[in-house]
């Protein structure tokens, strides 16, 4: 008998058989897109990445030709480790670099963002969930790393919500699931990432991922995304006592919302009850006296 997840992959894998129309080589050569997979890695990866990449890989054989390096970039901080793939990849022919965290495991459709779309676009790339405060509160959340807002200056991002479906360019997404064409590069000055740093504290003012999505917007580019492709993201350094607390908060919400939805139709349905009652009230009044004139 199949299990859950062999059965899944099978019906993906047939949907696709029938979606081929819709699939695309790389119209600028006629043949498979060449995507390069970066992994910036100081030497451990999630056990579900590997995994997924052989699934993709047969997914999408007939569309992408995946180009692995010959080893993960084990440098130390994440914007050489950007950087440092960068290079790795524009000395080969790659159409394309796939910036993904060693953390991350996307789903198996994100490369339709190649194959269906990799012609409209320049960067692209997939939301995943972080832990983290918003600006302007001190308790971290679960958010989706999806900017769409930037001020006149295009010097910071506003976070936005993440629907479940359909798609949209957007002024920002994380480096996690990043899916960024030569061009790009080839528009950029050096260093493509970097960390910033207030120069007396040297507390750090912003990281290496929105930085990146600020240089693209003062170039006018903008990323595409497909609501849908929510990535998995694996961390093991989250506090218990936060996520407790966030879930008690969610859950408080939640109780919260209900209670004035439930409140709202109860009240409805019992006005409505009353009315009918009257209603009933007075047709029975009505029913017992016209008996008794006919008596």
């Amino acid at each position: 008998m199949w299990s859950n997840s062999t059965l899944e992959f099978a019906i993906f894998a047939c949907s696709r058989k029938f979606e081929k129309e819709q699939q695309m080589l790389n119209p600028a050569t006629g043949k498979r897109w060449k995507l390069y997979v970066g992994i910036p890695s100081i030497g451990s990866v999630s056990d579900f990445q590997p995994h997924q990449l052989r699934k993709l890989e047969a997914l999408y054989k007939d569309e992408i030709e995946f180009v692995y390096p010959t080893q993960l970039c084990q440098r130390i901080m994440h914007d050489a480790a950007r950087n440092g793939i960068v290079e790795d990849f524009l000395a080969t022919d790659c159409d394309i670099l796939w910036q993904l965290d060693s953390d991350v495991t996307p789903p198996d459709h994100v490369l339709d963002l190649v194959s269906r779309y990799g012609a409209t676009w320049e960067a692209a790339g997939a939301a995943y969930p972080v832990f983290m405060s918003q600006p302007g509160q001190t308790f971290r959340q679960i958010v989706f790393t999806v900017y769409k807002g930037i001020n006149p200056e295009k010097t910071s991002l506003a976070p936005a919500p993440c629907p479940q479906e359909g798609t949209d360019w957007v002024d920002g997404l994380a480096t996690g699931c990043l899916l960024l064409k030569r061009s790009v590069f080839e528009k950029l000055e050096k260093p493509y990432f970097e960390f910033k740093y207030d120069p007396i504290t040297r507390a750090p003012i912003q990281g290496e991922d929105l930085g990146f999505c600020l240089k693209l917007a003062k170039l006018d580019i903008k990323f595409f995304t497909d609501y849908s492709m929510v990535c998995k993201h694996f961390k093991n350094n989250i506090c218990l006592l936060e996520m407790n607390n966030y879930c008690l908060d969610f859950a408080n919400k939640s109780v919260t919302n209900y209670d004035a939805t439930v409140r709202g139709q109860v009240k409805e349905l019992s006005e409505r009850l009353l009315r009918l009652s009257r209603e009933n009230k007075e047709l029975k009044e009505k029913l017992q006296l016209r008996s008794m004139l006919k008596i």
